[in-house]
């Protein structure tokens, strides 16, 4: 099978005006909700070590760094912003890529098309082109990638954003395919690294590698032509190369970017099934944290890898924590907000209490709800199956949640007209000429 070679040729060769409304109109969404969070993820401790390395590098200011004041080469900025855009861990995720999908594309599109001067509407293609190339990958290479401990976001996003570079940088086949190799002998990212500041560095070191791979690329520089299929190439030492068959029903699909699934709690998404079970029932049986006398949780067996820190001490590590993030929801902690996440709440005793009456396993097959039982003091006994991991159709709903998400994130950082002026330059981005007046927006007045 010529995987890299298809794959460099979907690249190229899809059209935009081919590209289904409905994923032009998510594009947009996702792009709003990335500069959300690479806006409020501007001012954490990872952030402020990135810009200062930024700082201390120097280099041409070709790209603005969101929710920053300076701005840096195309490269620091996909590193920046994407790193930033992942601090929090409240980007959208994909079902097809198990992973991130906007965090590592966003990030190159973005500064690249600022950079060369591109439209609202080649930045919503490349996009679009970026998020199909990883979660075709994500489809073909299978659970098996995850579950070895790679991130996904890391490494089937390097090729996500090297695909939407080469777009940006208008390479033919053979050059795309080069930075296909390029992006891939880099592609990297340890599932270990979860709930510590190199996870969101996955998604930054990502877009970055997409950047160079496709300016590399464009230069002639040189790579292995077959560098998914290759006997040690990509799938054979990160994953099981599939099938012809399952290659060309991933590859079949004609838009991924319509079944992103956002996210509305600022925790890991493996964790939102639960916490939204936990309200549901929390809500329907008038239940408080004293009335609990235990629950128990039963997820997917992949999710106790993820995110089953039992006794989490920092913010950080409680957005991987089921049996936290439960607690929470049960104690009524507005999860939706990125300042309940602190190491105060990751050690609070009252929260504690709660949690260690929590109990995690995984269902004896394989089962995408997650179901709660929640066991009262007075002998009931409450149960809610949820899975939160299915695409919103009505997107006109979905710009609504969106909406006052970005504006909780962005207001409070640039204030409520920038925060409405972004909202309004999304919505009309595909009719823009330039992207330079939506980036202008991003930039803060002060660190």
């Amino acid at each position: 099978m010529e995987i890299t070679r298809q794959l460099a040729e979907r690249i190229v060769d899809t059209r935009t005006e081919r590209i289904p409304e409905a994923a032009r109109v998510v594009a947009r969404q996702a792009l709003m909700d990335f500069i959300g969070v690479a806006i409020a993820g501007a001012r954490e401790p990872l952030a402020d070590i990135l810009a200062a390395e930024i700082d201390a590098e120097g280099g041409h200011p070709q790209a603005q760094l969101m929710g920053r004041p300076g701005r840096a080469s195309v490269r620091q900025a996909a590193l920046f912003n994407g790193s930033a855009g992942h601090a929090h861990d409240y980007d959208d995720v994909h079902n097809a890529m198990t992973g991130h999908p906007t965090v590592p594309v966003a990030p190159a599109v973005l500064a690249l098309a600022e950079h060369l001067g591109r439209s609202g509407a080649e930045a919503i293609a490349a996009f679009c082109v970026g998020v199909d190339a990883e979660c075709i990958l994500g489809r073909f290479a299978g659970p098996n990638h995850y579950a070895r401990g790679w991130h996904a976001t890391g490494t089937l996003g390097a090729f996500g954003a090297a695909a939407a570079a080469a777009r940006m940088r208008q390479l033919d086949v053979a050059e795309t395919a080069t930075a296909l190799g390029i992006a891939g002998t880099q592609a990297a990212g340890l599932k270990s690294q979860f709930g510590t500041m190199c996870k969101p560095l996955h998604a930054g070191h990502a877009a970055a590698t997409g950047v160079d791979a496709a300016n590399l690329a464009a230069r002639g520089f040189t790579s292995r032509l077959d560098i998914l299929e290759a006997e040690q190439g990509f799938l054979a030492t990160q994953s099981e190369c599939g099938s012809a068959e399952q290659w060309e029903k991933a590859l079949a699909e004609p838009a991924y970017t319509q079944d992103i699934c956002f996210k509305y709690h600022a925790a890991c998404y493996l964790t939102h099934s639960s916490i939204e079970a936990v309200r549901t029932l929390s809500e329907r049986h008038d239940l408080a944290p004293k009335d609990v006398a235990d629950m128990d949780i039963r997820v997917d067996q992949g999710h106790l890898k993820v995110c089953n820190i039992p006794e989490p001490q920092t913010g950080l590590e409680a957005k991987f924590s089921l049996c936290l993030t439960a607690a929470m929801a049960m104690a009524g902690v507005n999860t939706a907000s990125i300042d309940v996440f602190t190491d105060e709440a990751a050690q609070s005793e009252e929260l504690a209490a709660l949690r260690d009456r929590v109990s995690v396993a995984a269902h004896a097959e394989r089962n995408p709800n997650s179901i709660v039982n929640i066991h009262t003091v007075d002998g009931h006994t409450y149960s809610e199956a949820c899975n939160v991991a299915i695409p919103m159709t009505d997107l006109d709903a979905q710009w609504r949640k969106l909406e006052t998400k970005f504006r909780a994130l962005v207001a409070p950082r640039l204030g409520d007209t920038a925060a409405n002026a972004i909202i309004e330059a999304c919505h009309q981005l595909e009719q823009s000429d330039s992207v330079a007046p939506l980036m202008g927006l991003l930039r803060s007045a002060d660190g």
